[in-house]
């Protein structure tokens, strides 16, 4: 098992999130870029080495993983200003999401955020058409009962964003109506500054973490990849 640095910690990275939260504005951020670079450089030296602890969880992350630079998992901290046009101009946290496609979502992968008093790492679905959804909702009505098992040994409840009621085609009847009636799908667990300390710790922590995930996160993938009624092969 591949160790991480035990003499390394998160304390420039909540530090410097608290700050710039509390001065989130364009000219304290490049008066303090040196600090964000340490910062920066901490988080991904941890999320470097994560990598293959999460690899021995979930090898099929691992497979698509291996070769990528951690930076292309970590989000930017300056905000996009066409969605945030009265809103202050960074995100005050240091976020990744630890798979091959950061921008899709899919494969499904970890996202971690670090930042004083609003920590978190977990998994989850994020569609961004209703085909998509409908589609992720059917495998789910078609595999209930493979989903209460996967959520029986990881001993979790799926969160996220629901609708008031069932989406057209879908029956109010189904065993599955709760988890059909879902926007997003979510498992997230929500971390408190006091468990975020040294960078093995916090790695044992996330890999507990990822073990109770797993057999939802494999569920999820493939309700994700499923396709209701493929078009047909053309034959010759």
């Amino acid at each position: 098992m591949i160790k991480i640095n035990a003499q390394k910690n998160f304390k420039n990275i909540l530090k410097y999130s608290g700050e710039l939260r509390a001065n989130n504005d364009r000219t304290w951020f490049h008066n303090n870029h040196d600090e964000y670079e340490v910062a920066r450089k901490d988080f991904l030296a941890f999320l470097d080495t994560f990598r293959f602890r999460l690899s021995e969880e979930a090898p099929d992350i691992g497979k698509s993983i291996m070769y990528m630079e951690p930076r292309e998992w970590m989000y930017r901290i300056a905000r996009d200003m066409r969605f945030h046009k009265n809103g202050p101009p960074y995100n005050p946290a240091f976020r990744a999401y630890i798979a091959a496609d950061r921008k899709s979502w899919l494969p499904i992968g970890y996202f971690l955020s670090v930042t004083p008093n609003g920590s978190c790492f977990g998994t989850g679905l994020w569609c961004e058409t209703t085909t998509k959804m409908n589609n992720i909702r059917k495998y789910i009505s078609l595999h209930y009962d493979e989903l209460c098992e996967a959520l029986d040994e990881s001993g979790l409840t799926i969160g996220g964003d629901k609708l008031k009621s069932m989406p057209r085609g879908f029956s109010a009847d189904d065993p599955a109506a709760e988890y059909i009636k879902h926007k997003n799908w979510e498992l997230i667990y929500f971390i408190p500054d006091e468990d975020i300390g040294g960078f093995e710790e916090f790695s044992d922590l996330l890999i507990f973490y990822v073990r109770k995930i797993e057999p939802v996160r494999r569920f999820l993938l493939k309700a994700a990849q499923y396709v209701d009624n493929p078009r047909p092969e053309f034959e010759w």
